[in-house]
């Protein structure tokens, strides 16, 4: 996989990912990051690449790269149920957030890094959604901090509901405001797409729907506007302050 950018590539290097060679823009002016991604570089034994931009254009199919990007190797992402483990003997309350579908990878990025901001411990796509280098770009690193799971939606809530996560959807449907909903403790949030609901069978394996205020005409949120206020919502409840 491509990592594409100055802060994604730095990132990737600060949580050890298996970077096989970094390509830098030849003509790139070294700013403090650049410098801190060199630097990164060289103590953990990746290799850097000076290559022209046209080069590095083709190879990131002229992605916004910054003139900085990283050949990483693809790894396996850990399963459900091993992340929840992991998380049982890290001594931290569950804390997951499902993606339930999203027709723009950048929606998608930008969610993974509110969700990192809050403290969620895993974040899970649909078995078909792909981690695509745009995706990890518009993540800032986030990505390398938080694992992201592929898994179905309804297998997902088999597998949390018995160990007493409580699953809430994000819906205009939902049946109190998310303010005035109880998000402390162990808790899966869903968010669901731009264009559509989420579906009558999910509200019914639920445990409770939250919405969002709208004063406006327009009858819909971003998607990932409507994760980040709920995200930070029970960053709120839990810590007592207003965010």
């Amino acid at each position: 996989m491509k990592i594409v950018g100055r802060n994604p590539v730095y990132e990737s290097l600060v949580a050890k990912a298996k970077i096989k060679k970094i390509y830098i823009n030849q003509e790139i002016k070294v700013d403090e990051k650049v410098q801190k991604i060199l630097d990164l570089a060289q103590e953990n034994g990746v290799p850097v690449s000076y290559k022209s931009k046209r080069f590095i254009n083709k190879i990131t199919d002229n992605a916004i790269h910054q003139g900085v990007v990283a050949d990483k190797e693809d790894s396996v992402a850990p399963g459900l149920e091993m992340t929840l483990k992991d998380i049982e003997m890290s001594g931290k309350e569950p804390f997951i957030l499902y993606i339930r579908d999203a027709y723009n990878e950048f929606n998608v990025g930008a969610i993974i890094r509110s969700a990192e901001a809050v403290g969620v411990n895993a974040v899970i796509i649909p078995p078909k959604m792909d981690i695509t280098p745009n995706m990890v770009r518009s993540a800032m690193g986030a990505t390398e901090h938080v694992p992201v799971i592929k898994e179905s939606i309804f297998q997902t809530i088999k597998i949390v509901k018995p160990l007493g996560i409580k699953v809430v959807g994000i819906e205009l449907t939902g049946e109190d405001y998310y303010y005035n909903a109880d998000l402390t403790g162990p808790i899966m949030l869903i968010i669901g797409g731009e264009d559509h609901s989420l579906s009558d069978e999910l509200e019914k394996k639920a445990d409770f729907f939250v919405k969002i205020p709208m004063k406006g005409k327009v009858n819909s949120l971003n998607m990932s506007v409507a994760a980040s206020i709920v995200l930070f919502d029970k960053m709120r409840q839990e810590s007592k302050i207003l965010i």
